[in-house]
């Protein structure tokens, strides 16, 4: 069994990480980067909130350049060429919603580097009939990040292990966290300054499932 990944989340707006409830500023991207990596990140998602290339550009080759770890980055992208962009200037992955894979994204890529998510709405979750059926999964996207809660999230995300992509559960519980690790997710993305990376790992290490140390 392959060590599961602990990704924290941070999002930022107009180059400055941000609370996501109440909008305050919270500090630089670079710098919120180099102590999660230093916590024990084994990957950072960060969610651009608003339009801006310019910006997203001096922040994301910064970061790039700062840390060792692999950058995920969901923003609201116009279209493949701003993902070619963010791609280029330090992004090590791209998360995209799984009603867009078709449009945004290029096999030139490689799917390795495109993440498909799929979130809480609708029975299954909203976008996972969409994203299996007629194989998209193997076309477009080389993981999925899953936005779920409830006490059917290790049922789905044993439902999804089945098929050969990787699964990270966006998830702020620890207990549901582990659920979904016991039953196949391979990561999970928290946010960020609740705990640390090594914490969340303290927690959800004590069981039977190996965690990245």
């Amino acid at each position: 069994m392959d060590a599961k990944r602990m990704v924290p989340v941070l999002h930022v707006l107009e180059g400055r990480v941000v609370d996501p409830v109440d909008g305050s500023v919270l500090g630089l991207p670079t710098l919120w980067a180099r102590r999660l990596e230093m916590e024990g990140a084994d990957e950072i998602l960060f969610v651009e909130r608003g339009r801006g290339r310019r910006l997203r550009q001096a922040w994301l080759t910064e970061t790039a350049r700062t840390v060792f770890i692999p950058l995920v980055l969901e923003a609201p992208f116009e279209d493949e060429v701003e993902v070619a962009e963010a791609l280029a200037d330090g992004a090590d992955k791209i998360v995209i919603p799984v009603a867009d894979l078709p449009g945004f994204v290029s096999p030139r890529y490689g799917r390795t580097r495109i993440v498909a998510a799929v979130g809480a709405g609708g029975a299954p979750v909203h976008g996972w009939n969409e994203f299996h059926r007629g194989g998209l999964d193997a076309a477009h996207a080389g993981e999925l990040l899953l936005t779920a809660e409830g006490d059917d999230v290790g049922a789905l995300c044993a439902r999804i292990a089945r098929f050969s992509i990787p699964l990270v559960l966006r998830c702020a519980d620890p207990v549901l966290a582990g659920e979904a690790l016991g039953h196949g997710a391979d990561g999970i993305a928290f946010p960020a300054g609740r705990r640390t990376s090594a914490a969340f790992k303290a927690l959800l290490g004590s069981g039977s499932v190996p965690i990245r140390r």
